[in-house]
């Protein structure tokens, strides 16, 4: 069984060490071709954690993403103290794949994504799931439920025209 963390709102410096790395790591890659921090610096923080081979699955999350959602997500810059709920339902997403709760990050997924979209992401998720929790990187359940989230999930025919990540 697993156990659920009900809270209200998190953000960043609260959350867990896990986390923060998984959050960091997906922010960069999302906002790749920027100055800082580049490719290597997010492979170097991620090899001196063990999940290095997580990069990949992090590229390919965010080409799912880039190529395939109906709906816009919020990802904030890698420095920011705060937490977009795109990137709380994210991090639910992993912290349900590392449980093989796969029920639930399709659910997730499928508030931005369409089926087939849901469908691709499905295995680099539980790639980096599997890759953080055997370098003993947990990400806790907190299932944050909140008015945009709803709203995002009404807004699921939405079509998004935009070829970068939205």
């Amino acid at each position: 069984m697993h156990q659920s963390t009900h809270i209200r709102s998190l953000d960043l410096p609260a959350l867990s060490a896990a986390e923060r790395l998984f959050i960091w790591g997906f922010r960069a890659k999302a906002r790749s071709g920027g100055a800082v921090p580049t490719a290597a610096d997010i492979q170097q923080v991620y090899d001196h954690f063990r999940v290095g081979d997580a990069v990949f699955s992090l590229e390919a999350i965010i080409e799912v993403f880039a190529c395939t959602a109906h709906t816009a997500i919020e990802v904030h810059c890698p420095t920011c103290p705060r937490m977009s709920d795109s990137e709380h339902g994210i991090l639910r997403a992993i912290a349900a794949a590392q449980q093989e709760r796969i029920d639930v990050v399709r659910e997730q997924f499928e508030c931005w994504l369409p089926p087939v979209g849901a469908d691709w992401a499905l295995a680099p998720v539980r790639g980096l799931a599997t890759i953080f929790r055997m370098a003993g990187l947990i990400l806790p359940d907190r299932h944050i439920r909140t008015f945009e989230h709803d709203r995002t999930k009404a807004m699921k025919s939405w079509f998004v025209g935009s070829p970068t990540l939205h």
